[in-house]
């Protein structure tokens, strides 16, 4: 009986061990379905849905993935996948909150505008390469004995 009463003893500290070590669905609960479901929903308040859809959408993904995973006792994957959803949600809420007080440009990265666009660019044909279809070919052939001379319109841009 004396080993029993140890045994006993011993239960709480053995669960409140696994429930600090984060392994299992006890993981899961802290990591996933309270973190990262917290900062995904905290994201859709700042309306990151709108000026930071990238971010928000990853975030939203990796949130779903995450569960399926935990379905399947993924528990190392479902952590990694939770971890990367409440990276891009912190990441959606504050673009969100930057774009809404005007702090943050809101366009798409790579993409020029018309200011930016370098000198005869800028879609009206004018500069070096003007399509108006005075380009011409010509050439003759030897084909027979008969000669001829081959001309040819070519319009490239509007047909202008």
């Amino acid at each position: 009986m004396l080993r029993t009463t140890r045994f006993v003893k011993l239960i709480p500290i053995v669960v409140a061990a696994a429930c600090t070590a984060g392994c299992g669905p006890f993981g899961y609960l802290k990591k996933v379905a309270k973190e990262s479901t917290r900062a995904v929903a905290d994201a859709e308040a700042a309306g990151a849905e709108e000026n930071a859809p990238y971010e928000y959408w990853g975030s939203v993904t990796y949130l779903e993935q995450s569960k399926i995973l935990m379905g399947y006792s993924e528990y190392e994957r479902s952590f990694d996948y939770g971890e990367r959803a409440k990276q891009l949600a912190e990441e959606a809420k504050k673009k969100a909150e930057m774009r809404r007080k005007g702090q943050m440009d809101q366009r798409a990265e790579g993409v020029a505008t018309p200011d930016e666009l370098p000198a005869g660019a800028d879609g009206d044909a004018s500069g070096d390469a003007k399509a108006s279809g005075d380009a011409k070919a010509s050439g003759s052939t030897d084909a027979g004995g008969a000669k001829g001379e081959v001309k040819a319109g070519v319009s490239v841009g509007g047909g202008k």
